[in-house]
């Protein structure tokens, strides 16, 4: 049998069917985007994890310029090592018809037989595996056959080491070692431009003159073994063979760039649900709170009737449990679906063989439990109060606010009624429109948050590659090679400038911290690489010492003046200490700078230069990517134009679904706060309201007093919205630990005038819906629940 209790529960629910939907929508919010973010990192977290168990992936590199196979052995027997794996490799051009820009290219030897590969084990996932008798035969990466509709049985040629070779396509893969495939030099993932190629052994070795010797070697860690002595003694038998530095899983391109997007992913995980199910939280609790308080004297009633005042809790309660199951199995739905969405935009960004979506049990009950916990403190906040008058004082209504002379002064006595009454109602009960304020406030972030992302790429793009990188290409050489390379490649048609620069791979030290990174030499007054500072001014290459980029510097806790040590992990390994002369700012990677000359004689090198920086004419560009492939000393070529083409592929795909979900749930905030504010305050109000129309007010007049309160404590929070926007975005992105780029806490106007104009829209509409429902205002039932 349903008790009074729950008959009123019923009657309750569809009374107030619009605000229990919009609170539903605010719970629904907090959790959809916690149940998005968490899933979606779990899951990439899950594909990582499983992948590399069962590929083996290795916990430490090294490349040597040519060491025999004997020398294994010796490694293997270094404390704490626990399987040693080498091979031959190189990088190579790919001739493929088709390609705007020539591809690029990396080869690496392949066992003759699946038991002898040990470690980076290749997932096959179409064809066979190369014959061992056949050295024609080789097997490519998914992304890159994917890319170009590769299947087995097609054929490719490519450059190994100045010669041009065939191979047949027998299989394509995935690897562990490869899961992030991006050109050599190129910041983002390039499948069309790309291709990881693996050979029998004995083909890469005769191309690269590796017979009987590795030019690289991968190893796993014992449990419990010291990853730095190990690179330490590693270091140690490879120098002698040309070794240019042994690093940890870490420093592995592809890991690195996986672990700082988990590393976002992460932050963003925590950080974004936090502030969303916070918000969430918070208006919950301020709208069923003002909820209650406006159930007051049927709270009241119940009390005098004998009801005790444990029932009426529990009957709140469940008020409350219905309204959070509603949202919170609408958010775990729209939660899970656009984790899926999220998924499913990374798989072109990391290849994983395999990336199921992961919702463990615990995140949908964590998210409903803790919108239920956060709902019932707003409630029972509301409920105790009243529950504590005594049910005489309960029922009678509320005592009007204070307002006269004390709030303020002469100038309330000559307000008129219109005005006075949407005052007494906002700054009699101060606390009251605090929160209101606060809580439409709070909707302009939400907004904010999901469009802020575009503002932020425009602003990486126009600083990476407009103002830092000013060339048009940078071409890489298979070795470094005297600087008249460079005024050769002015001579060819189609190049307008061209600049050489000099990289080398360093290790840099400050006290007990480090970093493996490239140390770029420019020269004095280069201008297709141009070093900008915090106010986006030059910085002048210094003649003596490093510039470092900011966050670099940062992660060694060094300034301006200090001193580090730079290990040079080519040619003869010299170690120099060399100050720090100026820091600098990027966008992408970690950036340490020194003048060209100054390498050069760091190196005790003649005056060479490894990779070529150009200014194009867009007309005779094809052109001439044509003709630089078809020289042997040039390895890779990167476009300006295609990273910016692969940015806008990859990178604008993974915004924009996450975008559009946080841009979504601000609306749905911004009009559940917005209507629930309006609403409740008619009821609070409609009394009232009932009265002035009684008197004589028409409905045009009652509207516009209710109507001004609402107006008022909008345009009040608009500014505070902003100010919040602001400093929520500069929260997150300050949450964030990630070494592979740097996203500004950029916003722009039209982002500011957006979310505005968001909530604006919000609280015109609900004004439309409760204008309406002053209309239909019944002035008898409602001068009657005021008697």
């Amino acid at each position: 049998m349903v008790s009074v209790l729950d008959r009123k529960l019923l009657r309750d629910l569809w009374a107030l069917r619009g605000q229990v939907l919009t609170i539903a929508l605010l719970v629904a919010v907090g959790v959809a985007v916690l149940v998005m973010s968490v899933s979606s990192f779990l899951s990439l977290r899950g594909a990582q994890e499983a992948f590399y168990a069962e590929s083996r992936f290795p916990d430490v590199f090294a490349k040597v310029k040519r060491a025999p196979r004997t020398l294994l052995a010796q490694i293997a027997e270094i404390p704490g090592v626990a399987v040693v794996e080498g091979r031959a490799g190189g990088e190579a051009r790919v001739d493929w018809p088709g390609a705007e820009v020539p591809v690029a290219g990396r080869v690496l030897s392949l066992p003759t037989s699946e038991e002898k590969l040990a470690l980076n084990r290749l997932r096959l996932i179409a064809g066979r595996l190369p014959e061992a008798t056949r050295h024609d035969e080789a097997m490519i990466h998914a992304a890159f056959a994917e890319a170009w509709q590769v299947r087995p049985g097609d054929e490719i040629a490519v450059i190994l080491n100045g010669r041009r070779e065939r191979f047949r396509i027998a299989g394509i893969a995935h690897s562990p070692e490869f899961v992030f495939t991006s050109r050599p030099g190129s910041p983002l993932p390039d499948d069309r431009g790309f291709l990881v190629l693996w050979a029998n052994e004995e083909a890469v070795a005769r191309a690269f003159d590796m017979q009987g010797a590795f030019g690289e070697v991968v190893l796993t860690l014992a449990p419990g073994a010291s990853e730095p002595a190990v690179i330490a003694e590693l270091d140690r038998l490879l120098l002698p063979w040309g070794g240019t530095g042994a690093y940890g899983r870490r420093d592995q391109p592809s890991h690195r760039f996986l672990e700082d997007d988990l590393a976002e992913q992460r932050t963003m995980a925590v950080t974004v649900p936090l502030v969303f199910f916070g918000i969430a939280a918070f208006l919950l609790n301020v709208v069923l709170g003002r909820m209650v308080e406006a159930q007051r004297e049927q709270v009241a009633a119940l009390k005098a009737l004998g009801y005790p005042s444990f029932q009426i809790a529990i009957h709140y309660a469940k008020f409350v449990a219905v309204i959070c199951l509603l949202g919170s199995s609408l958010g775990i739905a729209v939660g899970a679906w656009r984790g899926v969405g999220m998924l499913e935009n990374y798989r072109p960004f990391f290849r994983f063989p395999d990336m199921p979506y992961l919702l463990p049990a615990w995140l949908p009950l964590l998210a409903a439990a803790a919108s239920f916990a956060v709902a019932m403190i707003g409630i029972f906040a509301a409920l105790r109060r009243i529950l504590r008058l005594p049910a005489a004082e309960g029922l009678r209504p509320a005592p009007p606010a204070a307002f006269g002379g004390r709030v303020l002064g002469g100038v309330g006595r000559r307000l008129a009624a219109r005005t006075k009454i949407p005052l007494r109602g906002l700054l009699g009960r101060p606390l009251r429109t605090v929160l209101t304020v606060l809580g439409i406030a709070l909707a302009v972030p939400m907004v904010v948050l999901g469009l802020f992302w575009w503002d932020a790429l425009d602003s990486m793009v126009e600083l990476q590659f407009d103002r830092i990188e000013r060339g048009d290409a940078f071409v890489a050489l298979t070795d470094p090679r005297p600087s008249r390379a460079v005024r050769e490649m002015t001579l060819l048609p189609g190049v307008l400038a061209a600049e050489g620069q000099r990289i080398v791979p360093v290790r840099i030290r400050a006290a007990q911290r480090s970093h493996l990174l490239a140390l770029t030499g420019l020269s004095a007054g280069a201008e297709l690489r141009v070093p900008r500072d915090a106010d986006l001014r030059s910085v002048p290459i210094p003649q003596e010492g490093l510039a470092l980029s900011r966050r670099l510097a940062e992660r060694l806790g060094v300034r301006a003046g200090d001193t580090v040590q730079v290990e040079v992990l080519e040619g003869a390994r010299r170690v120099h200490d060399l100050p720090v002369a100026a820091l600098v700012e990027d966008i992408i990677g970690f950036t340490a700078l020194i003048e060209i000359g100054a390498l050069n004689r760091l190196m005790r090198e003649d005056d060479l230069v490894s990779h070529v920086a150009l200014r194009v004419d867009p007309l005779a560009a094809e052109a001439l990517w044509q003709r630089l492939a078809e020289r042997p000393r040039v390895a890779a070529i990167n476009v300006k134009a295609v990273w910016l083409r692969v940015f806008d592929e990859v990178i604008a795909g993974l915004v924009l679904t996450s975008a559009v979900a946080l841009t979504g749930s601000g609306v749905i905030i911004a009009v559940g706060v917005v209507y629930n504010s309006a609403r409740v305050a008619l009821q609070e109000r409609g009394w009232e309201l009932a009265s002035l129309r009684v008197l004589g007010f028409t409905r045009r007049e009652v509207s516009r007093i209710l109507l001004a309160e609402l107006a008022l404590a909008v345009l009040v929070a608009m500014p505070l919205g902003l100010v919040l926007a602001q400093w929520f975005v500069g929260l997150i992105l300050g949450a964030r630990d990630n070494e592979s780029y740097d996203v500004p806490a950029v916003i722009s106007t039209a982002t500011f005038a957006t979310a505005a104009l968001v909530v604006l829209g919000s609280a015109l509409a609900s004004a439309v819906v409760v204008r309406r429902r002053i209309d239909r205002l019944d002035l008898i039932a409602a001068l009657k629940a005021g008697d």
